[in-house]
């Protein structure tokens, strides 16, 4: 049987794992990648001289014709990047900030219903996850007063922030699935998906990239930590109860006297011939007996 020590060791293997995974999911830009086949596009363009020349500038300055990955708050491009579009370079990429979270006034006026819902359902996703995110740092704190402590109070504590922040997370994942299913499929306004020129469709691939990834694995370790600190904290009260019971069994004495261990005393048991009754009175008169004494004889001793 798995002992309360091991149950915290797991939680604590797990919590840490899971707290690193989300950190980092949080941090990087890999969320989802579009590849954009971009030497097919221009031998498109010079194939082709009736394209507009708008779609020729746009091949140049939109994001949308590069190669670029998306994380929750920056989009980076890790080959070509778009001209004049003011980059700053982030681990190693060129990245820029992503401005849909904060439209314009005269842009947020114009905005569709399927585009307000994608702006509340991106800060939802942010907001939640590191809200999640900030669950997580407190269970480390109260977990490992509760460890040091033995305390079922603060391990239980620990347990329920734990699932309090799971739900958070799997909201803030709930809401970016959300965003990016609208992205996609719903709206049909530039610069999304739906809205996209034949040739720019036909050359570029989509992926969910590796932070995605490491996000859901970091979750659902936080869940297993939750698991094992509630099983640990059932795992200490039950171990308490043991030791209770071990600690006050000795003082739990019989009220009946052992006759096969025990010394019987003067006068117990008149039952089955035991008793002053069943002894020769000879063997007790040598024995002077009480001067006169009476049933109350102790109130005649001042006579």
């Amino acid at each position: 049987m798995w002992s309360s020590p091991l149950h915290l060791s797991l939680t604590s293997v797990f919590a840490l794992l899971g707290l690193a995974l989300i950190a980092i999911a949080l941090v990087t830009d890999y969320w989802t990648e579009y590849k954009v086949n971009r030497p097919n596009i221009l031998k498109e363009l010079q194939r082709q001289n009736g394209l507009n020349n708008q779609l020729k500038e746009s091949v140049q300055r939109n994001l949308l014709y590069f190669s670029r990955n998306y994380g929750l708050f920056y989009i980076c491009f890790p080959d070509a990047l778009p001209t004049d579009i003011g980059s700053t370079s982030k681990f190693g990429s060129l990245c820029i900030t992503n401005k849909d979270y904060y439209p314009n006034d005269v842009d947020f006026d114009k905005y569709t219903t399927e585009q307000t819902y994608r702006y509340y359902g991106m800060w939802g996703t942010a907001i939640l996850y590191v809200l999640g995110l900030t669950l997580i740092l407190a269970c480390s704190i109260f977990g490992m007063i509760g460890c040091w402590r033995r305390s079922t109070r603060f391990i239980l504590t620990t347990a329920l922030l734990m699932l309090f922040a799971v739900m958070f997370l799997a909201g803030a994942m709930a809401c970016w699935h959300y965003v990016n299913y609208l992205e996609r499929y719903i709206l049909d306004v530039p610069p999304f998906q739906k809205s996209w020129d034949k040739i720019l469709k036909n050359d570029t691939r989509f992926s969910y990239g590796w932070s995605y990834i490491v996000s859901w694995v970091g979750i659902g370790f936080i869940f297993l930590a939750s698991i094992f600190m509630l099983l640990s904290y059932k795992k200490i009260k039950e171990e308490e109860e043991r030791a209770y019971e071990a600690k006050h069994g000795a003082y739990m004495m019989p009220n009946y006297y052992d006759k096969s261990s025990a010394m019987i005393p003067y006068g117990y048991g008149t039952y089955g011939g035991y008793g002053a009754g069943a002894y020769p009175a000879a063997y007790y008169g040598q024995y002077a007996p009480a001067a006169g004494a009476g049933y109350y004889g102790y109130m005649t001793y001042a006579r």
